[in-house]
């Protein structure tokens, strides 16, 4: 998750900036040319823009954010530069502040939308969505999954008291606060990770 990232291949590297607009652009390089930048997308406008590579797919990347009214996930192609709005239906304005893909199958991820504080899940590249948890009870800015059977999955976010940091060893079907003294009294999260 964040603001660079390089394709599954290692071939191409990606940034997610503002123009001087302030709007979302992503740029792209070869590894082989770096410094010289192209544009890779430009929706004109939106107000949050991130970059994850597609594991096992080294022509694929997901851009997620928010790139406009019902732009929230765009999968783009390398080779063609051919961009796509894979976006949940319904989420207008709404940014998408988490993506993460699982590592074996390129088509699969699961992302946090902001303000609807839903957990969502899609295993066919964006086709269809499934809600894993709806109301968080925060704005999640930290996503981590361990792609088991059944996935284990930790969300981290603010709810305008404290950071919270919640568990679900199945799929988000629940959730427990897992959080602890020092955690809460951070003032937020940027990222989770786990191994």
């Amino acid at each position: 998750m964040g603001a660079i990232a390089v394709s599954a291949d290692g071939d191409h590297i990606f940034l997610a900036l503002e123009d001087t607009s302030g709007l979302p652009v992503i740029i792209t390089c070869e590894r082989t040319n770096l410094g010289t930048f192209t544009a890779a997308y430009n929706s004109g406008a939106g107000s949050a823009a991130n970059v994850s590579a597609a594991p096992g797919n080294p022509d694929l990347m997901l851009f997620y954010g928010n790139f406009g009214s019902g732009v929230q996930v765009v999968s783009h192609v390398i080779s063609t530069v051919t961009n796509t709005n894979i976006s949940p239906a319904g989420l207008t304005t709404k940014i998408v502040n988490c993506l993460v893909s699982n590592p074996s199958d390129p088509n699969e991820f699961i992302i946090t939308a902001d303000t609807d504080q839903d957990l969502l899940h899609t295993a066919d590249l964006g086709t269809s969505y499934a809600t894993l948890y709806a109301t968080l009870g925060f704005n999640a800015t930290g996503l981590a999954v361990r792609w088991d059977d059944p996935d284990r999955v930790y969300v981290a976010g603010y709810d305008g008291a404290d950071v919270d940091l919640l568990y679900s060893p199945n799929e988000g079907d629940y959730f427990t606060d897992v959080s602890g003294a020092a955690l809460k009294a951070a003032a937020g999260v940027v990222g989770v990770e786990t191994t």
